[in-house]
């Protein structure tokens, strides 16, 4: 499979451009822009610029909002609710997230359920938010059904996602996110655009059986059986039930049902340190947490250990300077939405 650098600032400014032909306000634009080349700098390329075409869909058939009414009401000292009005999901949820911020600052704690949203992109920048603030910042979202749970023969959940990010003092911040199910569904789709076989423990075919064939692949396994489907059912209520949401099998599929809403949920949950002791304090125990994690002794010296967060760090700074790399089977693909929007060609 070919592939192609492209430099972070041309992948950004290239999406914003796309989003703000779709309907996007620059600046909303932007943002959007920037969570999605985020995860292509961390390469976590399933939640980067991949997703820009089925963007683009629902901007155009108007299932996602270009400029929603999102607002906020809050419902306690330390509790609100965001109205997503349909709008594009990392809009969402980073208002939801702004506000636990806000929240925190004012109670020590923050807590906001958002609803009517959409597919909001990876959580790690929603926890970022909190963690650029001096917070501690947990994230989810859930998804429409792909799991397939012990016991069942077909998908009930979906891959549910939870972040969770902590500032350190000198060292990079704990960065932590991760779907419950074996891997995200994005993965399967790269994967396939890319001609690849997959492990047979991701996910599983028609009949219930393991598959390596990416293009046979109707659901995906949870991350440690049991414990991964228990995850996801906690990340369904905090942020389907709670938030007044379809749940389950009854959300609206991403690619399956692109007539309809998505009408997603959110969880978004800020803590201010300071109201728990000295924010330096724990910043540098951060630091001797993490540095001690890469300092013992590796199983196979060809790996040493990380910290959750390192490999995303590593691959941010070497993307950073030499590009992200981008198969050219969706460089075509992003051209031609561009020759559509009348924006300049990667």
């Amino acid at each position: 499979m070919s592939e192609t650098l492209v430099s972070y600032s041309r992948l950004t400014e290239f999406t914003a451009a796309c989003l703000e032909k779709l309907g996007l306000a620059a600046a909303d634009a932007r943002l959007v822009a920037e969570t999605l080349v985020a995860s292509n700098l961390r390469g976590v390329d399933s939640h980067g610029v991949v997703r820009l075409p089925h963007y683009a869909t629902r901007l155009r058939n108007r299932t996602v909002k270009a400029r929603p009414q999102i607002s906020v009401r809050r419902t306690g000292p330390s509790t609100a609710i965001v109205e997503g009005d349909s709008g594009m999901g990392q809009l969402v949820a980073t208002r939801a997230m702004n506000e636990a911020i806000t929240l925190a600052r004012e109670a020590g704690v923050g807590a906001v359920t958002a609803r009517n949203s959409s597919h909001c992109g990876a959580c790690a920048w929603f926890v970022e938010l909190a963690v650029k603030q001096g917070m501690l910042g947990v994230a989810l979202t859930h998804t429409d059904a792909i799991m397939v749970p012990p016991g069942m023969k077909r998908i009930f959940l979906g891959s549910n996602p939870i972040a969770f990010g902590a500032p350190g003092a000198g060292q990079p911040p704990v960065i932590i996110d991760m779907s419950t199910t074996h891997v995200a569904w994005g993965k399967v789709l790269v994967a396939r655009q890319e001609g690849k076989s997959i492990p047979p423990d991701w996910g599983v075919d028609a009949r219930g059986r393991p598959a390596s064939d990416p293009n046979e692949v109707v659901g995906l396994a949870p991350t440690g059986s049991h414990k991964g489907y228990a995850l996801a059912l906690m990340i369904e209520i905090l942020c389907a039930v709670l938030a007044g949401v379809p749940h389950g099998l009854h959300v609206t599929k991403m690619y399956g049902e692109l007539e309809k809403p998505r009408n997603l949920g959110h969880f978004m949950l800020a803590l201010d340190i300071a109201r728990f002791g000295e924010p330096s304090a724990f910043r540098a125990q951060i630091d001797r947490l993490v540095v001690e994690i890469r300092a013992q002794e590796a199983a196979d010296p060809a790996r040493p250990p990380l910290a959750p967060g390192d490999p995303e760090h590593l691959c941010a700074a070497l993307r950073a300077r030499e590009g992200v790399p981008l198969p050219d089977s969706l460089i075509a693909e992003l051209n031609a939405l561009a020759d559509g929007l009348q924006v300049a060609k990667l």
